[in-house]
């Protein structure tokens, strides 16, 4: 195998360092062209208006709770899955959610987190939205909405549970209880 002659394998190693850069650049958001505007890809573009910006449309809801420690045996007094198909009560969880106050930024101390996490699949006519997670111990942070929220009260879980049909939700509800 013939090697390449000192100044090829420079203007390639060139080439790969410059590659990379590029790469990393446009994957941590930037852009190559300091000047040129950033473009709206049709999928960005096809996504629509947000949850927030959706409420009126929203007519059903699927409640999913994950356990990411199941071994440490929390107890609950619903299904894992719920389907809310009350237009109105769907509405209300978007709005308690959409309410939320972003997660405040820097150290916090947070109860512990037993790894409990609900998932919110919310839905239109025709349309899903990306789906909202919930924690429902430790910080109780909310991802899917942008910026992360905080649930800071149990009344966010008052209206989620009372449009689940539970009687008497709080936030032990969705916590779990131990054995």
């Amino acid at each position: 195998m013939r090697s390449r002659p000192p100044r090829l394998r420079y203007r390639s190693g060139l080439a790969l360092v410059a590659l990379i850069a590029g790469a990393m650049l446009l994957a941590a958001g930037g852009s190559a062209d300091a000047t040129a505007r950033p473009a709206i890809s049709p999928a960005s573009s096809a996504r629509g208006p947000s949850l927030c910006d959706s409420i009126a449309q929203l007519d059903r809801l699927v409640v999913r709770r994950t356990d990411a420690f199941p071994k440490n045996l929390r107890l609950f007094t619903f299904a894992d899955s719920v389907t809310v198909g009350q237009a109105a009560a769907v509405r209300a969880v978007a709005k308690a959610l959409c309410a939320l106050p972003k997660m405040p930024v820097g150290a916090m101390l947070c109860p512990a987190d037993f790894g409990i996490t609900y998932e919110l699949a919310f839905f239109a006519p025709g349309r899903a939205f990306p789906t909202v997670g919930v924690g429902a111990t430790g910080c109780q942070a909310v991802h899917g909405l942008g910026p992360a929220r905080w649930v800071r009260s149990s009344g966010f879980w008052k209206v989620l549970g009372r449009a689940m049909g539970l009687a008497h939700p709080d936030d032990t509800t969705f916590a779990g209880r131990s054995f």
